[in-house]
């Protein structure tokens, strides 16, 4: 009867540990796509990128020629909107995985 309590335990003790590493893995996964600088470098430049774009669609002959007859907000703008576009390009086809964060990790102490 004890042997067999003994088996039952540590199974229970396995499917516990099975689940707690499983539920660590899908927490880090999901932290590391929520918080990637990426996405956020790549949407400040795309929202910029566009408001110097509709500046640059709409400035007077007076802005243009204060800058040498070249409309700057419009070339300004498409310039940073490329490098946003390039920031979100990059966040969608190449995401962080939770093995590339912990790797990097070495500072902290790993948890058993």
């Amino acid at each position: 009867m004890a042997d067999s309590d003994s088996d039952s335990e540590r199974q229970a003790r396995e499917q516990i540990a099975a689940a707690e590493e499983a539920e660590a893995r899908d927490r880090v996964s999901g932290m590391a796509s929520l918080f990637d600088l990426r996405m956020v470098i790549g949407g400040l430049l795309a929202l910029y990128g566009v408001t110097l774009t509709v500046m640059g669609l709409f400035a007077s002959e007076d802005a243009k020629a204060k800058a040498a007859g070249i409309n700057i907000n419009l070339w300004a703008g498409l310039v940073i909107l490329a490098g946003g576009a390039i920031f979100l390009a990059w966040v969608v086809l190449r995401p962080l995985r939770a093995e590339d964060l912990q790797d990097t990790d070495t500072d902290r102490p790993r948890a058993e």
